[in-house]
């Protein structure tokens, strides 16, 4: 069965006002793909505009939530949702690429004395580096590469699973184990 173009639009809408979508702009398709996925049954059971758009508040409320808990910005404890907060770990600087394909960074903060540029550049070099190592021991799980377009590029993760051809929830679990791992190694030492 094909959905009809009034019911996909219903769908937009329907998600469009669901609190859950502010700061998840990005997967915005995935809501409505899984939406219009699970309600395929109902639109041929259902007559009533009323009930219909009921059905759908619930059908696309737990769609959302399992998108965002595949996609690992959501997860279950004690029977409730916590959002998960992707914490940022590139400079606000700039960067550039030396000869070897490292990444060099340059800290314009105009307001901290000379010391603490110093100080930040080599967390900051530091926080390279174990991604560095990081990705050497994992080549096959792209960190470094999925590292730069986040951070440094600052694509989204839906452009990111395109531009390396790895599922969106993929991209979101391998940042979520980067950044754990980066937080491991930086405390370690």
């Amino acid at each position: 069965m094909e959905i009809s173009l009034e019911h996909r639009q219903r769908i937009e809408e329907i998600i469009k006002k669901n609190p859950r979508l502010a700061g998840n702009e990005d997967l915005f398709e995935d809501f409505c793909s899984e939406t219009i996925k699970r309600s395929l049954s109902v639109f041929s059971s259902i007559n009533e505009i009323n009930n219909l758009e009921v059905y759908l508040n619930k059908i696309s409320s737990s769609a959302i939530l399992e998108v965002l808990r595949s996609s690992g910005r959501l997860k279950r404890i004690n029977k409730k949702y916590q959002k998960i907060n992707e914490t940022p770990i590139s400079p606000t600087g700039s960067y550039k690429i030396d000869e070897q394909g490292e990444l060099i960074y340059d800290i314009p903060d105009h307001s901290a004395n000379f010391e603490e540029k110093i100080i930040l550049q080599e967390d900051i070099q530091r926080i390279r580096d174990i991604i560095v190592q990081i990705d050497m021991c994992e080549k096959s799980k792209k960190y470094r590469d999925i590292y730069f377009l986040r951070y440094i590029k600052g694509l989204k993760q839906a452009e990111i699973s395109k531009e390396l051809a790895i599922s969106q929830g993929e991209i979101s679990k391998r940042l979520i184990e980067l950044i754990t791992k980066i937080k491991e190694q930086y405390n370690k030492n």
